[in-house]
């Protein structure tokens, strides 16, 4: 009587998990690339009026440099460059993102569509609040730091009025559309895909929250977004998809006007908190072992 052998079943090999260090260091490394690109994309758009200005000034760097910064301050040339610089950094994170991450998914068949996790009204009214809440205590440390640090935030408001302000209509388009979708494909596209697999849902949400804070190179941004960073790194993570963030940083950027001055942000931290807290708990957005629930 033959004996039948069963075929030899071969475990499934699971990817390396990479390791801590390696991870922030290639985080800071995305980070220093982005500015460089945004840098140099913005230097570019500059050259052909410094060549104009060697021209009629000749070789005089001191004056060349002065006529340079009067020309790019007294006019929409940082806006437009601003918006140029925008694009460009959009296409190059847009190409990283999805060749490193959501092609390799694709091909792995673990890709999920975000709507698949995020197709409920349930989910939309989690992130929504939760996005209020965020931007309430991102108001209270702004508001504290200034009143500690009232030139420093002077200066920044003055930069971003000088970078933003000379066309309200590109201004707007940066601030609202552009600088949330470049950011978060960086910060919460390859930056949180990356740390996740080394550190977990808390790890990868502090991760791409300080380095979204060092994205902004002042004391004054770096510290109140953080607690935007941890919210918005939790909507990627636990919805596995960098659109929703887009989202909530666009709603973030607009808050400002639609939201009243004369409501009190420590109030509605708190209620708009606390109810994304019931939510969470509620509906099991926070339990990690349910993913596929809660959609049910």
């Amino acid at each position: 009587m033959e004996t039948y052998r069963y075929p030899e079943i071969q475990e499934e090999k699971k990817p390396k998990k990479p390791g801590k260090i390696t991870t922030v260091l290639f985080c800071l490394w995305v980070v220093v690339a982005m500015l460089l690109v945004q840098a140099a994309a913005m230097y570019v758009g500059i050259i052909p009026k410094a060549l104009q200005l060697i021209r009629e000034l000749g070789p005089n760097p001191d004056m060349v440099t002065k006529r340079l910064e009067e020309y790019m301050s007294g006019s929409s040339v940082m806006t437009v460059l601003m918006f140029a610089a925008e694009v460009i950094c959009i296409i190059v994170a847009g190409i990283w993102y999805y060749r490193g991450y959501v092609k390799k998914d694709k091909e792995n068949k673990t890709y999920r569509p975000f709507n698949k996790n995020f197709g409920r009204i349930k989910s939309v009214a989690f992130v929504v609040c939760g996005c209020i809440a965020a931007w309430s205590l991102a108001v209270i440390i702004q508001s504290i730091i200034a009143s500690v640090l009232p030139k420093t935030a002077k200066e920044v408001n003055e930069m971003l009025g000088s970078a933003l302000g000379g066309d309200m209509v590109l201004g707007l388009i940066v601030a609202v559309v552009l600088a949330p979708v470049f950011e978060e494909i960086t910060m919460r596209g390859i930056i949180l895909q990356r740390s996740k697999r080394a550190f977990g849902v808390i790890g990868c949400m502090v991760i791409s929250a300080v380095m979204f804070g060092v994205f902004h190179m002042n004391i004054i941004q770096g510290l109140y977004v953080l607690p935007l960073g941890l919210f918005w790194g939790f909507v990627g993570y636990r919805f596995n998809s960098v659109i929703p963030c887009v989202v909530c940083h666009m709603l973030n950027n607009f808050l400002g006007v639609l939201i009243p001055s004369s409501v009190n942000p420590v109030i509605l931290f708190a209620v708009t908190g606390a109810i994304t807290a019931f939510m969470g708990v509620r509906f099991g957005f926070f339990n990690f072992d349910k993913e596929e629930e809660i959609d049910e």
